[in-house]
């Protein structure tokens, strides 16, 4: 069945995930459009290797098409592809990783490093901006990785959980920890993520 003649009541990614099954390769290539950039901006945060980062989630598109009669549809797209990625950039790890080390903790995330800019395009306030920044590079790299997920990303609990391999109380908890160190800048922390809740690096 074709991607344009497929069922209105299901929602887009449904519709793509069905024309990828299908071996509709105009659905697999609005899939690869629609989730590249988010895929990007996520992994660059781990790896700052442009090309390390890009092959990765090449090849995760590549297996996914190759595999396309054989996974089920997961309950939501976004969500497989951001595990999917992630997982697929630490096994190459030690490409970028100049400690070489494969402990799920020892690893950096970085924000945007010009993300002042976005907020003063909202808030026109330089202070505010430095403030902010400061106070989300001031988190371990885990509790950075959170606040992304939970604010940029909009994931749930339980994919956040499954995205980072930890329990969904330890997500809780590790959320509750980043709150508890910006404290002083949260609510407004939190007013401007909602705000700029879209991709970052281009």
């Amino acid at each position: 069945m074709s991607f344009d003649k497929a069922q209105p009541h299901l929602n887009e990614d449904a519709l793509l995930w069905q024309g990828l099954s299908n071996g509709d390769e105009m659905a697999f290539d609005k899939l690869i459009n629609k989730y590249f950039q988010t895929l990007f901006s996520y992994g660059i945060r781990f790896c700052q290797d442009r090309d390390i980062v890009k092959d990765c989630i090449q090849e995760l598109f590549v297996e996914l098409w190759n595999k396309r009669n054989i996974i089920q549809e997961p309950n939501s797209v976004k969500w497989y592809l951001i595990v999917a990625a992630r997982n697929r950039i630490f096994r190459e790890q030690t490409k970028w990783n100049k400690n070489q080390s494969l402990d799920a903790d020892d690893y950096n995330f970085l924000f945007e490093y010009s993300i002042e800019k976005k907020i003063i395009e909202y808030a026109d306030d330089l202070e505010l901006a430095e403030k902010v920044k400061k106070a989300l590079e001031s988190l371990p790299p885990r509790q950075k990785e959170i606040i992304y997920l939970r604010y940029y990303e909009n994931l749930d609990f339980d994919q956040i959980s499954t995205v980072m391999d930890i329990s969904r109380q330890s997500a809780h908890n590790l959320l509750q920890k980043a709150y508890k160190n910006i404290r002083s800048e949260w609510s407004l922390l939190i007013c401007l993520l909602q705000m700029l809740a879209t991709p970052y690096l281009r």
